[in-house]
């Protein structure tokens, strides 16, 4: 069915973090944005947000225009720019905050600060939908990146930043998923710690071939760790703004898919996956929660050479065990929360990102 799982360090138990409750009012102060007066909805969406900042918005959406590739190995234009996300040296910073939908990522932005009062935050979007902004949180220059979903987006992600960016890297995945057993519930925030695995359809299986050697529908990878420290960290800030009874940590099951590898069957496709869950939580009864891109991102840090620490948290929208789904409200209030305590926990983490000289000779966005 897969292979044996390795032996992991067993979560750690929310003592050794677990910090003292907030008043509602220092929560909910907590939780405010810098300033309130910034209009993302209406001002800086990548539809259509093409506002001066001297005229009171947020600056202008930068979507760099197509020009002649010059790298087949490693697609770059003549500036230097990235093929997927169209961002080049200068303009991300060395500590990432990864989300799937812009949404979210400009209701996070409210909480950066410009480089310069008074001017719009450095917004960049690409031909292929990737929105990167980049400011400062509490003067520590931190990015906010559109991963959309899936691994193969955040594998964009996570090695054309790299490619960009100079020195020591941190990147925290913010997203959702469906939780698979306690302590992940309907509304819990969970740090993928120790890390997470991956499940992987095999279309080998569907084959005559396949069906006669009795190939597997669905493999299972070893665990992938996670940042321990990053991890740490994340669940520290979390339970300051959502309390320690809102937020729990586990290994995270990352699926290739969203329905045939997450368990999900329809009368449409033959998916095989009558199972799947049990079957995965046989192998790994310690997995709480389910989802698409977190092992992606652990896999390609672990691989990084050292330069690139990463770590997950992700907000349970979905019980895949009595169907039950998170209602919009509660969602977008677990949204901002959880995403506070990812920019903290991103702007606490001491990092190697002293930038040297620039190819052009320019000055990183968030020191100008």
């Amino acid at each position: 069915m897969g292979s044996t799982p390795l032996t992991t360090p067993a979560c750690r138990p929310q003592a050794r973090w677990r910090p003292p409750r907030l008043s509602p009012n220092t929560a909910r102060a907590r939780c405010r944005p810098i300033q309130r007066q910034r209009h993302w909805q209406t001002a800086c969406s990548a539809a259509g947000a093409q506002q001066d900042a001297a005229q009171g918005g947020w600056g202008r959406v930068y979507r760099p225009g197509k020009t002649d590739i010059t790298d087949a190995n490693f697609p770059v234009d003549g500036e230097g720019r990235t093929y997927h996300l169209g961002t080049k040296r200068g303009e991300v910073a060395n500590r990432i905050l990864s989300v799937g939908s812009e949404k979210r990522a400009l209701m996070l932005a409210e909480y950066l600060e410009p480089a310069v009062p008074g001017q719009g935050l450095f917004m960049l979007e690409s031909s292929r939908g990737f929105l990167t902004i980049t400011g400062r949180y509490h003067g520590t220059p931190l990015s906010i990146i559109v991963t959309h979903m899936g691994m193969a987006n955040a594998d964009f992600v996570v090695r054309e930043n790299r490619a960009v960016v100079e020195g020591e890297m941190a990147i925290v995945r913010l997203g959702t998923c469906g939780a698979l057993q306690p302590p992940a519930r309907l509304g819990s925030f969970v740090v993928a710690d120790p890390g997470a695995m991956l499940i992987r359809r095999n279309p080998d299986a569907f084959g005559l071939e396949g069906e006669q050697s009795g190939v597997p529908p669905y493999t299972f990878s070893r665990p992938i760790p996670s940042d321990a420290a990053l991890s740490q960290a994340l669940q520290h800030e979390a339970a300051l703004l959502l309390g320690p009874e809102g937020v729990c940590c586990g290994l995270n099951a990352t699926a290739d898919s969203f329905y045939s590898s997450q368990g999900r069957s329809t009368a449409w496709f033959d998916d095989r996956n009558e199972s799947l869950l049990a079957d995965l939580l046989c192998c790994y009864p310690e997995a709480v929660t389910l989802e698409m891109e977190t092992a992606m991102l652990l896999d390609l840090a672990r691989c990084s050479r050292g330069s690139i620490r990463a770590a997950a948290g992700v907000i349970a929208l979905a019980d895949r065990t009595s169907n039950d789904f998170l209602g919009a409200d509660r969602t977008q209030q677990l949204e901002r929360a959880a995403g506070q305590a990812c920019l903290a926990a991103l702007a606490h983490t001491q990092l190697d990102d002293t930038w040297g000289p620039h190819h052009n000779g320019s000055t990183p966005v968030w020191l100008l």
